[in-house]
């Protein structure tokens, strides 16, 4: 297979930025106003920052009246599924030192530091990403608010179901059947 030539400007590599903030402040967002509706509208002291919105967010999902087995599982890969895109949000946030356009064979990039660990990701890496994460707000509204028993939810447990959520959100159930 032909690698197809990779012409991303510093521009566009400088522009992902903005677009990997805007993406985790939708998930954020999505996942805070779960977790505050499930504590009559406030957040809790113990949930700072987004690690632990997304951890809350899971454990309501798991803890609440109507959790359903696959409604657990679901929750819990999505969560499991989020950390190292988050790890990747979080280095970037908090240890960026180099942006770089594609330049003769060399990819475009955003390189980080943390933890005395230098990491980059690609533009292309990060376009794959940003196509993943734009759905998961709509994920959390479906884990967290759709009624089992309606008809047509995604929330039954069946095959059918578990590979929709395969094809829709990349959620791998099969596994777990």
């Amino acid at each position: 297979m032909e690698r197809i030539k990779e012409d991303v400007s510093f521009e566009q590599i400088r522009g992902s930025l903005g677009s990997l903030l805007l993406l985790w402040s939708k998930i954020e967002r999505a996942a805070r106003q779960e977790v505050a509706s499930a504590h009559d509208g406030q957040l809790p002291k113990s949930v700072y920052g987004i690690a632990a919105v997304l951890n809350a967010w899971e454990a309501n999902v798991r803890d609440a009246k109507n959790a359903s087995p696959l409604r657990t599982l679901l929750a819990i890969t999505l969560r499991s599924q989020l950390q190292h895109p988050l790890d990747i949000r979080n280095g970037v946030c908090h240890g960026l030192v180099g942006l770089s356009a594609a330049f003769e064979n060399q990819p475009a990039t955003l390189t980080w530091e943390l933890n005395n660990e230098t990491r980059s990701i690609t533009w292309q890496e990060l376009q794959v990403s940003f196509a993943w994460l734009s759905k998961v707000p709509s994920a959390i509204g479906m884990i967290s608010n759709h009624i089992e028993e309606e008809t047509g939810s995604r929330l039954i447990d069946s095959l059918e179901n578990r590979n929709w959520w395969k094809t829709e959100y990349g959620l791998d159930l099969l596994e777990s059947l």
